[in-house]
């Protein structure tokens, strides 16, 4: 994070985080933090992940989903912070840390401050370093201009301001420097590249599609939702992933063993000309002893030189040579044969369909019902899996149980649930990346028309299919299974049925 826009940050989060109260303390993944703030009305939380680079600190209303299993790390915290009020804030903002003054609590290491550093992380402390708060001074431009290397002394001339500055005209350079000097910037903004999101800055990197913010919350709301929220899904796929490569990895070394082992047998079944050539002359020296090698003419390849072993007779050289072959031919059925499971069991992996044997996977991790590469919450469910033309996946519930399970196990609660107007349906998921996407209209059809097709309203040619937040759909205890209640519709989709659908979109 930039530390010119972490100074905006914390300086609009001090305005919405004091007073307030930590009610839980979760932690998603390793490394990322989930701090439930006390609030009226919908949920808040304040997401932290530290990064060298990509740090990210920001608040939303939605709640990443946590593991069965509270690490230990987020107990320690959650013993230590829960139901405690912040009654201050103070920021070394040149440094990205920010500390958050608590009440007393009589626990031990509870701390009075909790500080939270965008470059290693979260921590309790007594008191805060006497230099926590000491402004950094300001050179003058042309010193920050001409000095590549001015951040190690002044870290918050940071090189994206620095390239900021040189790009400009040279009053604009002036007017940039003194509104980010004096804590005066009013607008935010957005970027991004081919690698992705770049983090928000307080100023314009005049990139094409840049987004514009009136708020530092805004701006790292946006860019937290979109980062975090997609790195928490590929976290999920990692132990799948981990395991396709493994088994990748298992089947091109044992195919290099195959090649090995064809290129034996090949030079055991030459052995057979030999084998030939011997028995062809054998009538010159059967009766032969102690012979190392001889010189002898097969019917097909001529002359040739065949060595002998000196402890056996000829015959019984030329035995072991037919012996040997036979064994080759006798081989040679069986690589061709493990070369096609193994060349199978590749394009398995390539291609998502690959099953992994219950010894390859961990005892507490489920066999997935269906393609092994689906994120690990996936797994178990009795689901039917598509892609929308604009590359978003719908997930589809085969059966009741499944619809009962699909809230929970497949979905976030930004994604969006679907279900016909009025009647029994299946229920469909369709996956947003973060809470901020938008999703174009083709989609949300296609989801309806998905919906639809496996309804009571399958044969009538056209449907009505309800929308809405997975946040704002829940179980009811007492209701049937697959049944829900939906507090808030986005809203409500008449479309035609194409059966054809199902097949585009898989």
């Amino acid at each position: 994070m930039e530390a010119n826009f972490f100074r905006f940050l914390t300086a609009e989060l001090a305005l919405e985080l004091t007073g307030r109260r930590i009610d839980k303390v979760f932690a998603p993944a390793p490394g990322i933090w989930t701090l439930k703030i006390q609030n009226t009305g919908e949920p808040l939380h304040l997401l932290f992940r530290p990064a060298k680079t990509a740090g990210l600190l920001f608040l939303s209303a939605t709640k990443p989903a946590n593991p069965p299993d509270a690490p230990a790390m987020a107990m320690w915290f959650r013993k230590r912070l829960r139901n405690r009020k912040i009654i201050n804030t103070l920021a070394h903002w040149p440094s990205l840390r920010l500390a958050l003054e608590l009440t007393p609590r009589a626990e031990p290491d509870a701390g009075n401050w909790l500080i939270l550093d965008c470059r290693t992380g979260m921590e309790l402390t007594d008191d805060l370093p006497d230099d926590f708060t000491v402004q950094p001074e300001w050179p003058a431009l042309e010193d920050v201009l001409n000095d590549p290397d001015i951040w190690r002394d002044y870290p918050h001339i940071s090189p994206p301001l620095r390239q900021a500055l040189k790009a400009l005209p040279e009053d604009e350079a002036h007017q940039l420097y003194f509104t980010i000097a004096t804590g005066a910037a009013s607008e935010f903004h957005l970027a991004q590249s081919r690698a992705g999101w770049s983090p928000p800055m307080a100023w314009t990197s005049g990139r094409d599609g840049e987004e514009r913010f009136d708020s530092a919350l805004a701006a790292a709301n946006a860019y937290g939702e979109r980062t975090l929220f997609s790195l928490l899904e590929m976290e999920e796929d990692k132990p799948q992933k981990t395991l396709l490569k493994r088994a990748r990895k298992k089947v091109n070394r044992n195919l290099k063993r195959l090649d090995e082992e064809e290129a034996r047998l090949k030079a055991l079944a030459a052995e057979q000309a030999m084998a030939e050539a011997l028995q062809a002359e054998l009538y010159r020296f059967k009766d032969a002893e102690g012979l190392e090698e001889i010189t002898v003419t097969h019917p097909v390849h001529g002359k040739m030189l065949v060595p002998l072993n000196p402890h056996l007779s000829p015959i019984e050289n030329m035995e072991k040579y037919f012996k040997l072959a036979a064994k080759a031919q006798r081989g040679f059925p069986h690589i061709k044969r493990r070369r096609r499971e193994l060349l199978r069991e590749l394009a398995q992996i390539e291609d998502g369909s690959y099953e992994f044997h219950p010894s390859q996977v961990q005892h507490d991790i489920p066999l997935p019902d269906g393609p092994p590469a689906l994120p690990k919450r996936y797994h178990g469910l009795a689901v039917s899996l598509f892609k929308s033309s604009d590359g978003l996946t719908i997930i589809r519930g085969k059966n009741k149980k499944a619809n009962h399970d699909i809230l929970s196990k497949a979905a976030s609660p930004f994604d969006y649930w679907f279900h016909v107007a009025d009647g029994p349906s299946s229920h469909i998921i369709l996956k947003r990346d973060h809470p901020g996407q938008e999703v174009p209209e083709t989609t949300l059809t296609e989801a309806a028309i998905l919906c639809g097709l496996k309804s009571y309203r399958s044969e009538d040619g056209k449907a009505d299919v309800m929308y809405a937040l997975v946040k704002d759909v829940r179980k009811v205890k007492g209701f049937n299974i697959g049944q829900v209640a939906v507090d808030r519709k986005l809203g409500t989709l008449r479309v035609e049925l194409d059966p054809d659908l199902e097949t585009k979109l898989t």
